[in-house]
């Protein structure tokens, strides 16, 4: 592993293969997934989870590969948004960085609520706003710290997390009730507290919810210029991916299998805890508690690391006036992280935690994320038609079927989402569009313009 500074950037390449996957497996966080995204998904389609978790791992795979092949050969801090620029041109690439920078204030701050709720669960008398304001500040104070640092005490909070989704496995093989088949004729709760039969439309939408419970992997690509050099970017996309949705499949398989009392567990606001509260004891609920709250603040310290090198490439890439560029693109001295951007970034998201409200609508995000998996698989495609002598270190197999089903898949959970969620997101990158006509496109000389990216170029549309 190489511990050069990297000439396009200044950020210094000291994270290995397998640090760059601890943290993006941890901005995957299954364990979250678990106690967050699952109960969640249970409420609507009940032990139809299975099976909606089992499509979403499908679509999250190929998109995954997808972005795997694009980071391969544009490895930048900037991530998807750089990849969406060069191959889909400028106007759709602010679009794509818009996108990151809406998940870069909200996803940290909501993972912080989710956090801060298991904590107060186990110190009762603390509140649940300042929790998540005191979680936000202190990951945002680590995260400056050295990347290779972040890396250790990330893989340790990971360890610690999946060693929590491990359990509940074991639990689930040590314990089985429910057949096999019963994942596969969906019951859940009704209006009169009974089971009814789950339609396939309700557990299609529920879809939606359980991709982004593998959301995350993209965050491989953004610390690529941090990455030892040569290291297969595409390959580490992947990995984190497999780990992320095998972390999450393999322990919901065993514990839906495990349940005891079908409708006592679909009841429970804390269905996991029902679990192994009932084969473990009492004492459970504080060790999966202290689980989940772990898990949840790896799993902010890993969002913040990614999206303040997003603001940071941005910066670099010259999107905002230069006053902006030149403040988010401050390299630390020591650290050589870019320690402003994580500042705004972090201090956007504690401020945020006062206003648990605004966290709950702004259910658009969902939107906007489903929106890129299309763009990304789409520039798959697009590439490979347009600039076929470009080098791919890492390719998508079976091609065109892949992106095809990381497109398809994508645009039917974008069909799942709300009308106003829609509207919404179209008024956003409306205003987007203005911002880049109106003042990056009068500027294209100077401004909005990406460096070279590391292994291999292709034309860049206009």
């Amino acid at each position: 592993m190489s511990n050069t500074t990297s000439k396009e950037s200044g950020l210094k390449r000291s994270l290995s293969f397998f640090g760059n996957i601890s943290i993006s497996v941890s901005d995957i966080s299954p364990t979250t997934g678990m106690f967050l995204m699952v109960p969640a998904v249970l409420l609507t389609v009940g032990t139809g989870t299975f099976i909606a978790y089992l499509g979403a791992a499908v679509i999250a795979l190929c998109v995954a590969l997808s972005m795997g092949e694009l980071g391969s050969i544009y490895p930048s801090a900037g991530g998807l948004y750089s990849i969406v620029y060069r191959i889909m041109g400028r106007p759709i690439g602010f679009l794509a960085l818009l996108n990151y920078l809406i998940q870069g204030v909200f996803l940290p701050a909501s993972i912080a609520f989710g956090a801060a709720n298991y904590v107060i669960n186990i110190f009762p008398g603390w509140n649940e706003s300042t929790t998540a304001f005191g979680i936000m500040l202190a990951c945002t104070l680590v995260t400056i710290l050295s990347i290779k640092w972040n890396a250790k005490l990330v893989e340790v909070f990971l360890f610690i997390e999946l060693a929590i989704v491990g359990v509940l496995a074991v639990v689930g093989v040590l314990h089985p009730v429910q057949s096999v088949g019963s994942l596969f004729a969906p019951v859940a709760l009704n209006a009169k507290n009974g089971l009814s039969p789950v339609s396939w439309p309700a557990i299609f939408a529920a879809v939606t919810v359980a991709l982004f419970s593998f959301n995350g992997y993209d965050g491989s690509i953004n610390f690529s210029e941090e990455t030892g050099e040569n290291t297969n970017i595409g390959k580490t996309v992947f990995t984190s991916a497999s780990i992320g949705v095998l972390a999450q499949i393999i322990p919901l398989f065993f514990i839906l299998l495990s349940v005891p009392d079908v409708k006592g567990f679909l009841a429970s606001s804390t269905p996991i805890n029902y679990i192994g509260e009932h084969y473990m004891g009492q004492g459970a609920t504080l060790f999966l508690n202290a689980g989940a709250a772990i898990a949840m603040i790896n799993c902010v310290l890993a969002v913040i690391l990614q999206f303040s090198r997003v603001l940071y490439a941005a910066g670099r890439d010259r999107a905002f006036p230069d006053v902006i560029n030149k403040t988010v693109t401050s390299i630390h001295p020591k650290f050589k992280t870019p320690w402003i951007a994580t500042l705004i970034i972090g201090v956007f998201g504690a401020l945020i935690c006062f206003n648990s409200s605004l966290i709950a609508v702004v259910t658009f995000t969902s939107v906007t994320i489903v929106c890129l998996y299309a763009v990304i698989a789409l520039s798959v495609i697009i590439s490979r038609v347009r600039n076929r002598d470009v080098h791919r270190p890492f390719k998508t197999p079976l091609f065109p079927l892949i992106p095809i089903v990381a497109f398809l898949g994508a645009v039917a959970a974008l069909s799942q989402q709300s009308v106003k969620d829609l509207i919404t997101s179209a008024i956003v990158f409306a205003i987007g569009l203005i911002y880049y006509y109106l003042y990056l496109r009068p500027r294209s000389r100077t401004h909005w313009i990406l460096g070279q990216p590391e292994q291999n170029q292709a034309d860049t549309r206009a």
